[in-house]
């Protein structure tokens, strides 16, 4: 062969792998570059999840009738508490319906409070701001609350903890689980009388709901939780709103779970129900039905033949 051309493929063969070497070396420069950044990211990533904490909050609505029905409601106030029971928000509503009673008996609000009233869509707005994708929700009978609120799981909260369901508990009496209103777990439990005014006030049942969550339920201890349960079930019980008038206040039908006191004929809420609740905690394996939001939650009154 040539020598000049043997000379020239030599010479070919080590400036490719001198670029060979250039490009390995600018590919380790460049990952030396990129690494660093991508482990920054990651590490952002993970300060940002670590950020995102659960909250505890608990949210109670208290609606007023627009017809005489007892599917005939609209928010008329809106409380939420943290789970320090520090009064996060508390507002009245304005309906967008004329209001036929203000069910002032259930509500503790008057129907001339609302006339100056901030407008549900208003109001709306700032609840929604309280609330983030990790957020727990605490209350009784809460997706009643949850749906006045157009609150969705997985941007507004993660999971919903009833409290109706947490102090449910088997009556051999009857020989079914018996539920128990928001009013008799906080008189008994922690010897708060929500009635104290005459009527319900959002942020008080509110705050009795962190405070029965905080006290029996958050730390999951099933002994002092059962102790409470069978407390409630031994301690007399008041007659409920609903029978005290008769299925019917200011003409408006009030009772929403009990047929015999129903004088509207509409669907009762066990007729409503449709899905079983998806996210709410449970204490036991049995399948939990969440409450249709058509109806005033403080007329709770699941078991009919032993209602609180």
């Amino acid at each position: 062969m040539d020598s000049t051309l043997e000379n020239s493929s030599v010479e070919v063969k080590t400036n490719k792998l001198d670029a060979l070497e250039k490009d390995q070396q600018v590919a380790e420069d460049l990952n030396d570059v990129i690494q660093p950044v991508q482990n920054s990211e990651k590490s952002q990533d993970n300060v940002f999840n670590s950020n995102q904490s659960i909250q505890v909050l608990s949210i109670d609505v208290e609606c007023v009738a627009t017809g005489f029905s007892h599917l005939d409601r609209a928010p008329c106030s809106v409380a939420i508490v943290n789970d320090r029971c520090e009064i996060l928000f508390d507002s009245l509503i304005k309906p967008d319906k004329p209001v036929v009673s203000d069910l002032f008996s259930f509500t503790g609000v008057r129907k001339t409070d609302l006339h100056h009233a901030p407008s549900f869509d208003e109001v709306i707005k700032k609840v929604h701001s309280f609330f983030t994708p990790t957020t727990l929700i605490v209350g009784q009978s809460i997706m009643s609350d949850v749906n006045w609120m157009k609150l969705q799981e997985g941007v507004h909260y993660s999971t919903l903890i009833d409290l109706g369901d947490e102090f449910r508990t088997f009556d051999p009496k009857y020989g079914s689980n018996k539920y128990f209103s928001l009013a008799h777990e906080a008189e008994v439990l922690l010897k708060i009388d929500l009635n104290a005014t005459g009527s319900h006030i959002a942020r008080d049942d509110a705050k009795a709901s962190i405070k029965l969550y905080n006290k029996y339920v958050k730390d999951k201890d099933q002994s002092k939780l059962q102790q409470a349960c069978q407390a409630l079930l031994r301690a007399p019980t008041k007659i409920p709103l609903f029978r005290r008038f008769s299925g019917a206040y200011e003409k408006v039908c009030v009772s929403a779970f009990n047929r015999g006191y129903c004088r509207c004929g509409q669907p009762l809420v066990s007729e409503l129900q449709k899905t079983p609740a998806k996210k709410r905690r449970q204490n036991s394996n049995d399948q939990k039905e969440e409450l249709s939001s058509s109806t005033n939650k403080k007329m709770k009154v699941i078991d009919q033949k032993n209602e609180i």
